[in-house]
């Protein structure tokens, strides 16, 4: 039997769909799944029919990140070049929804975690079910944020903030994301598409020009570099990969106990000593 893709899209209207479909992981990205994102966005968007797009999850969860069995074989595999290359593609899809001409919406239906949780940022407003978490638990596996979080979370909602939320990985509901702006609207489940279809409809019955003006100008108005941050993660990704504390952090996970870090050392992320 041929698997169901894990990258549904479809398009009603004027609006784009495109839902995350690997609802057994509570739809965390499986390698080849950030590269078919990225190409149904680039689709989209070059779509002139598609005036806006949604970004949603199938089941119970929105996207909970990175799935960790694909991580642990990559480190049974010691692939750097495998993980990077899904560092990257996730960096691409952030990227294409900083430059694309439409406007995004994430859509989110249940928990966003760590890579999850991140995309949702990058996109340009957010909804959330009463039911949905998120959270950005990146230092309880041993790594660094990436999909841009280093950069969209502070500006969303300040230093202080993002600091403790990636340094705890602590998830918060939906009606704290939504005090705290990570959110625009927080309304009950069964109403969640029907309100993003409805917002988007708003967004997709405006000016297109003007549309694609006043995204381009809050995303300069928000930009230091993009693609310094995203460079920066990437590489520090990489240097995390590398370190005992990722793989203690994905044992941990997979045996359900807490992780034991080792403690930094010589300025290296979870090494003693030098590379």
């Amino acid at each position: 039997m041929t698997s169901p893709a894990e990258i549904l899209s479809d398009r009603d209207g004027s609006v784009g769909w495109i839902r995350i479909n690997r609802p057994q992981r509570l739809n965390a990205f499986s390698p080849t799944m950030r590269q078919e994102l990225g190409d149904a966005l680039q689709a989209f968007d070059g779509d002139p029919e598609v005036r806006c797009i949604i970004v949603t999850g199938v089941g119970r969860a929105f996207c909970t990140g990175g799935d960790v069995k694909v991580m642990e074989q990559l480190i049974a595999d010691d692939d750097v070049d495998g993980f990077e290359a899904m560092v990257r593609a996730g960096a691409r899809v952030v990227q294409l929804i900083e430059d694309m001409t439409t406007p995004v919406i994430a859509a989110i239906n249940g928990p966003a975690a760590g890579a999850g949780a991140c995309l949702a940022l990058a996109c340009d407003l957010r909804v959330a079910s009463e039911a949905a978490t998120i959270g950005f638990g990146f230092l309880r596996v041993g790594l660094h944020p990436d999909w841009g979080g280093s950069y969209f979370l502070p500006h969303l909602v300040g230093y202080a903030r993002a600091a403790e939320f990636f340094y705890t990985g602590e998830m918060v509901s939906a009606e704290r994301a939504e005090q705290l702006g990570l959110v625009n609207r927080v309304v009950p489940a069964n109403e969640l598409e029907a309100t993003a279809r409805t917002l988007a409809g708003q967004i997709a019955n405006g000016p297109t020009s003007l549309v694609l003006e006043v995204k381009r100008t809050l995303r300069q108005g928000m930009r230091g570099s993009l693609d310094a941050i995203l460079e920066a993660e990437t590489q520090a990704q990489l240097r995390a990969f590398r370190s005992a504390d990722f793989r203690e952090g994905i044992n941990a996970f997979i045996e359900k106990r807490a992780p034991k870090f080792g403690r930094r050392q010589n300025g290296a992320h979870g090494r003693e000593g030098p590379a």
